[in-house]
């Protein structure tokens, strides 16, 4: 008997299994990587691992069959789906907002003001208003309305007017003067030169804020006279009240003996004598002394701030005057300072313009140095 070869037929169950077991296994290789390895936020590569093997590999029978050992839930494949990722608004400048802000006030103040103008009725505003809205528009086209002045009074905030009170405000100042004083025969004091000047000095600065300028009340030894800047300064003195054996009578005007005789400081004291000369009967005296031409303010205050000194009278021929006119004292140095804040500077024309006290006098000087920004 001749041994033929016999032709085994395969087994399909065997191949079925054998191929269902592959494809497990190559499930469980491919959950085991996704447990691994990070999450992708593509779905698709995610799904992907499931088509890892080749088209060709795969039976569509066997597919289609439930595998033999379902995965664990730790080699589950998990499904990851993409974050939304929101972009940071970038911050934007202080300058950037306020521009904003301006820009949408005036555009909804326009858009509120042409709705007023096209949808309210003309009807519902009050009879007086469109009278005097109508009076302004009707003087406007005639051109009167450009020629009538302001109901109120240019403030002259702008000048800076020092004021001081002599010998006033002792505080700790080892160097302080008393100022004159006078005695009666017994040697009780009667007058004394700090109340007189205060008197004065407090109605000239009344008098300036009146007209709305700038003044500083200054005490004789004041720390704000270091360095001290303003258009004018201005200190009020009374002189002494020693019996010389004969009268002696008069104002005096002086300025630093270190500033030039020409410009602003020389105008100042013509201003203050040339007034208070014609308020106050009394003669002018040109004696000087050492105190008044080099006084401790001149060594204080700014080089550029024009100031003088007044010697109002002598407390023993001029008491009468000194202690009982004291408006008409400070009537005759407003008059004089007005004389020079209203002829020097940049604001000149501005302060004649605006000026309700026009019956100072004014010196026969050359123009003085104009004073301009310090």
């Amino acid at each position: 008997m001749t041994d033929e070869p016999v032709n085994e037929q395969p087994n399909n169950d065997e191949n079925e299994h054998s191929a269902s077991a592959i494809f497990v296994e190559l499930m469980r290789q491919a959950a085991a990587k996704a447990v691994h390895k990070p999450a992708k936020s593509d779905p698709d590569e995610v799904d992907g691992a499931s088509e890892a093997q080749p088209q060709a590999d795969r039976d569509p029978d066997v597919a289609d069959e439930p595998s033999l050992e379902p995965p664990s839930e730790e080699h589950q494949i998990r499904r990851v789906r993409p974050r939304l990722v929101l972009r940071r608004p970038q911050p934007s400048s202080m300058a950037g907002g306020f521009l904003g802000t301006v820009f949408v006030v005036v555009v909804s103040t326009a858009l509120v003001a042409t709705l007023l103008m096209f949808f309210v009725n003309p009807e519902f505003l009050s009879p007086a208003v469109v009278q005097g809205l109508q009076g302004e528009h009707d003087e406007i086209i005639a051109g009167i309305g450009a020629a009538r002045p302001t109901p109120a009074q240019t403030p002259q905030w702008l000048r800076r007017i020092g004021i001081i009170s002599g010998h006033h405000g002792r505080g700790q100042n080892l160097d302080y003067d008393p100022g004159a004083v006078c005695y009666d025969e017994y040697g009780r004091v009667q007058l004394r030169e700090e109340t007189i000047n205060f008197a004065v000095a407090t109605r000239v600065v009344d008098n300036l804020e009146a007209l709305n300028f700038t003044v500083d009340m200054l005490d004789e030894f004041d720390p704000r006279l270091v360095d001290y800047r303003a258009d004018a300064l201005v200190s009020i003195h009374a002189n002494s009240c020693i019996d010389f054996g004969e009268v002696v009578s008069g104002y005096i005007v002086s300025k630093s003996d270190a500033r030039p005789d020409t410009g602003t400081d020389v105008f100042l004291r013509e201003c203050i004598a040339l007034n208070y000369a014609a308020n106050i009967p009394l003669e002018r005296s040109f004696n000087e002394t050492e105190d008044m031409i080099n006084n401790h303010a001149w060594r204080k205050i700014h080089p550029l701030t024009p100031g003088v000194i007044l010697e109002m009278g002598f407390m023993l021929a001029d008491q009468e005057i000194l202690t009982t006119q004291h408006d008409l004292l400070a009537h005759a140095i407003t008059m004089g300072i007005l004389c020079y804040i209203e002829n020097v500077g940049p604001y000149a024309s501005l302060a004649r313009s605006t000026s309700q006290s026009a019956d100072y006098l004014v010196p026969l000087l050359a123009t003085p140095t104009p004073i301009f920004d310090r």
